[in-house]
């Protein structure tokens, strides 16, 4: 209903609109699935490894993992037509079986993205998800070569390396603050889903997305030009600086560098390779 109100919006404001619907697919009914293709509407799930290195990320109350419940819903959305995107979640926990779901992913010809665990207040004291660097490193490094054996017919170029972008260059990593807005089931707007509990206003306002932009506490993305450490980088364009919330949580300021820098870095032009050797595979 929401999607279709939006729709009827969009075409009365000749505002071009896309849907897609984010889920841990553990509920996922085929009927869901019809009513998702009649909307045109897509459908991205998270899964973060095969078995246990799913589980350990995302397990019911009880303690029960529900990669089995997942990987059927994957399965299920296939068989009636609709091709979901695979978003996984890279921390400390699941990187060694990083390569090993990203082949599965590969021989399913599913599209997927590789997305670094960002720290909330529920999980900072999981010591075991942050993002040790070499580990972390050595783990994409690992994945990437199974890529290479496995090049896929879609681009890479925003799917291997986190936040980056290399379809185009740009100032910001998001629009957070700019033109961007969440809001939670009871109807609070924040500026970010990262940052939910730190609302501004309500659904009830007017416009709630000029409140947004207007606030200048909070999170606060920064253009890449006017952060220090980044202004004579070769990557400030494609990384933006990475994810303010994130900056500000490990160094108290917007203004500073990723404190992912040498792992993008070291991973980018890697990235670049395996783009370039699909677009020859393919070429021919």
């Amino acid at each position: 209903a929401v999607h279709q109100y939006a729709e009827a919006l969009s075409h009365q404001h000749r505002v071009s609109l896309a849907g897609v619907v984010l889920s841990n697919g553990t509920l996922l009914t085929a009927d869901m699935v019809n009513q998702m293709q009649s909307l045109g509407l897509r459908l991205m799930i998270s899964l973060d490894g095969l078995g246990d290195g799913h589980n350990c990320h995302r397990s019911y109350t009880d303690g029960y993992g529900s990669f089995e419940a997942v990987s059927k819903a994957i399965d299920r959305a296939v068989s009636y037509g609709l091709i979901p995107d695979i978003s996984i979640t890279v921390s400390g926990r699941n990187i060694e079986g990083l390569p090993e779901l990203v082949e599965w992913l590969l021989l399913r010809d599913l599209p997927f993205s590789l997305n670094f665990y960002r720290e909330h207040d529920r999980s900072s004291s999981d010591s075991d998800l942050h993002l040790e660097e070499k580990k972390i490193i050595e783990g994409m490094l690992k994945t990437y070569k199974v890529i290479e054996a496995n090049l896929p017919q879609r681009s890479l170029l925003t799917s291997l390396a986190d936040c980056a972008n290399f379809t185009a260059p740009h100032l910001r990593t998001c629009n957070v603050g700019q033109s961007y807005l969440v809001f939670d089931s009871p109807g609070r707007v924040a500026k970010c889903q990262m940052d939910i509990d730190d609302t501004i206003t309500d659904i009830h306002d007017p416009d709630p997305l000029s409140r947004v932009c207007e606030n200048l506490e909070g999170i606060q993305s920064v253009s890449v030009e006017e952060k220090q450490e980044c202004s004579d980088c070769q990557w400030r364009y494609w990384c933006a600086g990475g994810c303010p919330l994130l900056t500000h949580r490990v160094t108290g300021s917007y203004n500073l560098k990723s404190p992912n820098c040498t792992m993008y870095k070291t991973l980018y032009p890697e990235v670049i390779r395996l783009e370039g050797l699909r677009v020859l595979h393919y070429s021919s």
